[in-house]
């Protein structure tokens, strides 16, 4: 073997060689770096040297010596420096070393100062507790500024965030932890989502008097300013603090609408409501951070890298194994046109975005009237509006290469979601065989909420598996695309905030088929608003569901929102105020001339009466040949029901059994003489079934679900705090 140390000045040649293995080790200096990070240089050298080896053929490992490493720019990992083909290459900490990739800084504690009375306007009995970071001080040269963020929008690098001993803080805001109902909506304003794209902010009420004793107008407004689905962060043009009113600066998506629960709002980043411990203010224009500190923390750090921290692109063969990425406003990991390509044992926490993206963005738009009658191009490292394309054009190829994974991860703290993946090609059904196995998620959607799940896949024949996604205010998975399994998933108190959205979501596209959710658990989710467990959404067709358990799973633990051809069989449900939801709104209000060109477009854009769809999946014809607004052929059998309220609720129609079949189910209750399923452990949610459970005799055929095999497994730790 032989082994080659990149010291922070040097390159020193050690050890034995073997021709066919080679070693490459990256150490920090002796006595540290300044401010304890080892500058990207040193990375990037260590690097290009490992790939001049792996183009001689050699297999490479590159060893990190401990140390936190500092990223003010992107690592690369491109063909031109490692070969596109070669043997493999596995970047790794040396034995037993935390290593941590920073895309922030760590402040010097002796940066704060106590803010003087005259700078700032909170209550008298904190004033002692704000302190001022003047950031240029530490050579920062430009901070992140605050951007909206919403339905629609595209996904940018987050605002320069505060993470104080490793927690990311909250900028300052009212109410705290809570949000206020809109009132009246006294002017809706413009309605991009609808074709008005005059940019014209609406008006509406508000209720109380706290926003009438601030001395300042507020900036910006975030919350579910229409629909719960879609959240929004706008601008404030004007305040009327005598009739209490707010008026937009700007449009919203889907202009303005009240009256729901869900229609909240709160103020964001104004110095007056700086009034909890941990809260912090921007100060962009003079590079600096108000912070309310009840007491010097052993850290605080900022986020400043915009870009991901480490890109791979068109390479194979590459492993990155066992470091912690954290502190950053743009995302960790990304990677384009890739083969075998892994992530594995890393931890993710306190991102901005994403923590992992696989395959190209688009580039963003900067107001919703832009993406009318544009074609938006792909671009290398960040999501941008990619989300909006693959809805105008879900053929697309991201260019995610295959057969790529990201295994054994955890990852929370995200602003954005955890791992958006691409992979296949939909026009000719190539799977692309990428997958997201055994990793942890959670605490995501920090500032990113609408189409940000924990894992979003897309394109053709990926899979997620043995993950746990837990405590975020929106969905879990997301997919679009054909021939995905989502197997052995653990998801659970997600959907806190939004209304009308699903843990696993998909939707308005007949032509994305042969789908599978297999063993899932997925349970205590809110029923407040309408929360589903698994929402097929808009026409959604062709699931097949086996194997999987709802338990609380929200309103409606199944819904199907006109689609036709899904298979449900060996499910249990288990307190639920419904079991199923099923209508035909592709009849009526989705069949109008917006719903009905975007079939249409969509059967076109794949050629789907042609193969491989039409040989692929022969009953694509019948959507396409005769009446595709009517759901049939959904089909729900061997199923278990257990304190299921109501079996089965249609839709905004009267009820019609035509929309479904269901057979050799079984529904019961506890007590009042009903028999019981014959769970291992009910009363602590242990959801095996006992060998002589009475569900085996009552529905002939039923298996036993592997309770046990489901969810996530926290691997050996390769990093500490």
């Amino acid at each position: 073997m032989k082994r080659i140390c990149v010291l922070f000045t040097a390159l020193i040649l050690c050890g034995h060689i073997e021709a066919a293995e080679r070693v490459v080790c990256v150490n920090p200096p002796k006595g540290g770096a300044p401010q304890g990070a080892v500058l990207a240089s040193t990375l990037q050298k260590g690097i290009d040297l490992a790939g001049k080896y792996r183009q001689k053929g050699d297999q490479v490992t590159l060893l990190i010596g401990e140390g936190t490493y500092r990223l003010t720019k992107t690592l690369e990992m491109t063909a031109a420096q490692l070969g596109a083909q070669g043997n493999q290459l596995v970047v790794r900490p040396m034995d037993g070393a935390s290593v941590t990739f920073l895309g922030g800084m760590d402040v010097p504690l002796t940066l704060l100062e106590k803010a003087p009375a005259s700078e700032i306007r909170v209550r008298d009995e904190i004033r002692d507790k704000i302190y001022k970071i003047d950031l240029r001080k530490a050579g920062v040269k430009q901070i992140g500024d605050l951007r909206n963020v919403g339905a629609g929008r595209p996904s940018l690098p987050a605002w320069t965030e505060v993470f104080i001993d490793n927690e990311p803080r909250r900028i300052c805001r009212w109410p705290n932890d809570t949000m206020e109902l809109m009132g009246k909506v006294i002017d809706k304003g413009s309605i991009p989502r609808y074709g008005d794209f005059a940019n014209k902010g609406g008006t509406f009420e508000y209720y109380g008097n706290r926003p009438s004793t601030w001395k300042s107008k507020p900036e910006w407004l975030s919350g579910y300013f229409a629909w719960g689905y879609a959240d929004d962060m706008l601008k404030v043009a004007k305040m009327d603090t005598v009739a209490k009113t707010f008026t937009f600066a700007e449009a919203g998506m889907y202009g303005l609408i009240s009256g729901e629960d869900y229609n909240r709002w709160f103020v964001m980043n104004m110095l007056e409501e700086l009034d909890t411990p941990g809260e912090y203010y921007l100060d962009v224009p003079n590079q600096t951070v108000w912070v309310y500190l009840d007491k010097i923390p052993e850290s605080i750090k900022v986020s400043l890298l915009a870009e991901p921290m480490l890109s791979i692109e068109g390479v194979e063969n590459v492993e990155v194994r066992g470091i912690s990425f954290e502190c950053t406003r743009g995302a960790g990991i990304y990677m384009e046109r890739t083969e075998r390509t892994v992530v594995r044992g890393c931890r993710f926490r306190n991102i901005g975005t994403q923590a992992v993206l696989v395959g190209k963005g688009n580039a963003p738009f900067d107001y919703y009237g832009q993406q009318v009658g544009k074609e938006w191009p792909q671009v290398s490292g960040m999501l941008g509006s990619m989300p909006l394309v693959m809805w105008q054009h879900p053929s697309l190829d991201r260019q995610a290469g295959h057969n790529n994974g990201v295994v054994d991860c955890v990852i929370y703290n995200v602003g954005g979601g955890g791992i958006n993946m691409g992979g296949g090609n939909r026009l000719t059904l190539e799977p692309g065989g990428n997958y997201v196995q055994n990793c942890s998620i959670s605490h995501y959607n920090r500032i990113e909420k609408s189409s940000r799940p924990a894992i979003y896949i897309c394109g053709v024949g990926n899979r997620i598996s043995n993950c746990e996604i837990f405590d975020a205010p929106s969905t879990a998975i997301q997919f679009n695309g054909n021939d995905h399994l989502i197997e052995y998933c653990n998801i659970h108190n997600v959907c806190s905030e939004i209304d009308d959205l699903g843990a696993i979501y998909n939707g308005r596209d007949k032509t994305e088929l042969g789908n599978k959710l297999m063993y899932n658990y997925v349970h205590h989710l809110s029923a407040k608003h309408r929360v589903a467990g698994f929402y097929h959404d808009d026409g959604a067709c062709n699931m097949t569901v086996i194997g999987n358990i709802l338990y609380k799973a929200g309103l409606h633990p199944v819904l199907v929102g006109g689609g036709s051809d899904h298979y449900y069989e060996n499910n249990i449900f288990i307190d639920c105020p419904y079991g199923l939801y099923i209508d035909d709104r592709m009849t009526h209000w989705g069949d109008n001339d917006d719903t009905n060109n975007t079939f249409k477009s969509r059967f076109a854009e794949v050629n789907a009466s042609q193969p491989p769809y039409s040989t692929k999946y022969p009953f694509i014809l019948d959507y396409i040949n005769n009446d595709y607004h009517n759901p049939v052929r959904n089909n729900f059998t061997r199923n278990l029901f257990y304190n299921v309220t109501t079996l089965v609720r249609a839709g905004e129609r009267p009820y019609e059994r035509a929309y479904y079949n269901m057979t050799n189910s079984w529904i019961t209750w506890s007590g009042h003489g009903y028999p019981a399923p014959g769970f291992v452990d009910e009363a602590n949610e242990n959801w095996n079934l006992k060998p002589d459970a009475e569900v085996f005799k009552q529905i002939p055929g039923f298996k036993a679900i592997p309770f046990d095999k489901i969810g996530f497994t926290m691997p050996a730790n390769t990093w500490k705090d």
